[in-house]
Parts: C-alpha cells; sequence; structure tokens
C-alpha cells in the first residue's frame, strides 16, 4: 500500500524539547522536518520524563508551541503527585511514565497504594482524555483494573514493561486499552491486529528513538487490509481524540 489521496497519518508518541538525563533535543523543527518526510498531518508530542521531573513548567511549553504549530496535539506529563490533565488548558491527553519508579525500569508499587491514585483515576475519566501509560505488566495490570472506561494507551505494545505477548493476552478483552506501534516489530503488529483487531492499535514513532518515516513505511507494509492500516495509522486516534 502507498499513501492514498485523504490518509491522514496521525504520529501518537514523540518527544519534545531537551532531555534532562540523555543530553539530546528534540527540536520543533526536526519534528517538522520529520513529519513532512513521513507526510504525518498532526503530530502528538509531549516532554521528556527527566525534562517534567525537574520543571513541571515543561508542560505550559508544549502548550505554547502546540499553539505556534497546529501540527502538534500537546500531551500533558502526569507529576509524580499525581496531577490530573488540567480542564480548559488544551491539552488532548496525558503521559504517565513510570511514576515514582526507576525511570525505563522498574515500578514502583506503592504508587498503587497512594490515596491520590483513585481520586486521580476518577478525574481522568471525567475528564475523557487518553492517557498514554508505560509501567511494568503487573503494575499496568492492577492499574487497568482501577479504571472504568479511562481510555488507556500503552506505548511500544508494551516492550518496555515487559512481553508484548504478555501485555497483548492481559488485556485482549478490555476495550479500552490500545496499544502503539512505536518501536514494535512488524510481526509484533501483525499479531496485534490479528487478535485484538485493528481498531485497538495506534501508530507512534517515539522519536528521536524512532523515525516517522521508517514507522510508518513498518505499518504501511504490513499484510492486512489497507482500510486497516489506514486506521491504524490515523483513523483510530483522531476518532478517539475526536479530531
Amino acid at each position: 500500500m502507498k499513501y492514498r489521496k485523504g490518509m491522514a497519518v496521525i504520529d501518537s508518541h514523540t518527544h519534545w524539547g531537551p532531555s534532562a538525563v540523555l543530553g539530546l533535543q528534540v527540536s520543533t523543527e526536526e519534528l517538522l522536518l520529520q513529519a513532512k518526510e513521513a507526510r504525518v498531518e498532526r503530530v502528538v508530542i509531549f516532554p521528556f520524563p527527566s525534562t517534567a521531573l525537574q520543571d513541571e513548567g515543561v508542560n505550559e511549553e508544549i502548550l505554547q508551541v502546540s499553539k505556534r504549530h497546529p501540527l502538534f496535539i500537546p500531551y500533558y506529563y502526569i507529576p509524580e503527585d499525581l496531577k490530573p490533565i488540567p480542564r480548559g488548558k488544551g491539552f488532548l491527553g496525558g503521559k504517565w511514565h513510570w511514576v515514582r519508579g526507576v525511570q525505563d525500569c522498574s515500578s514502583n508499587y506503592r504508587v498503587l497504594e497512594d490515596p491520590r491514585l483513585g481520586p486521580f483515576i476518577e478525574e481522568m475519566e471525567d475528564i475523557g482524555l487518553p492517557l498514554v501509560f508505560e509501567e511494568e505488566l503487573a503494575f499496568t495490570q492492577a492499574f487497568v483494573a482501577k479504571t472504568r472506561h479511562l481510555r488507556v494507551i500503552i506505548p511500544h505494545m508494551g516492550l518496555l514493561g515487559g512481553r508484548p505477548e504478555e501485555f497483548l493476552e492481559a488485556f485482549a478483552k478490555r476495550e479500552n486499552v490500545y496499544f502503539d506501534t512505536s518501536l514494535a516489530s512488524p510481526s509484533t503488529i501483525e499479531r496485534f491486529v490479528k487478535r485484538i483487531g485493528p481498531h485497538r492499535v495506534i501508530f507512534g514513532s517515539d522519536v528521536p528513538f524512532g523515525r516517522m518515516k521508517t514507522e510508518v513505511e513498518k505499518v504501511l507494509r504490513l499484510p492486512i487490509r489497507d482500510e486497516d492500516k489506514e486506521a491504524i495509522l490515523g483513523g483510530n486516534l483522531r476518532r478517539i481524540l475526536d479530531l
């Protein structure tokens, strides 16, 4: 499949700004360049975890750069005190990343006992915006069990939190749980589509760790229906965000 006329590609997973730990920065210009190269029409952006933990003000920067560039879709980085997405500010989603745990490595299960977690989930469900959620499998299962209809998007199909196959088995019947394709292998994406359907699979690139064009082409080459590719590449997130 090649790009069809009218096909809208939305990247659900990119970083913007500096990383306080990695010593790199994803500029506005880089994201715009990659979007043009990959024919991506809209781009979800959120800050690097290390930067957001040092300065919550980066969330405001995400908003401001999105106002200057309507191509960007701003997501709010959930702080460690579990503040939900602020209402009326313009955020269209949230990013939860190993809260109080070892970043990209180990979950802190005491967070599940935090008395603020219940009110956080209730507020998020009332707000109605999706939450990109990254933790270990057991933590993710415990969190999702507390939700009713909060739309949870698991990045990399669970690759950093364990084994994608185990995430697929755990959440196959949870219709409010979605998976993004960033950095996942084509065979893994195909397996998810066959098991849970294309409507719960969402395209993402994870810039700067992935490149938009490469990640888009990976989906375009999948041996699935063109209609399903279009849903994955943009239609599903457009529906979830009511764009």
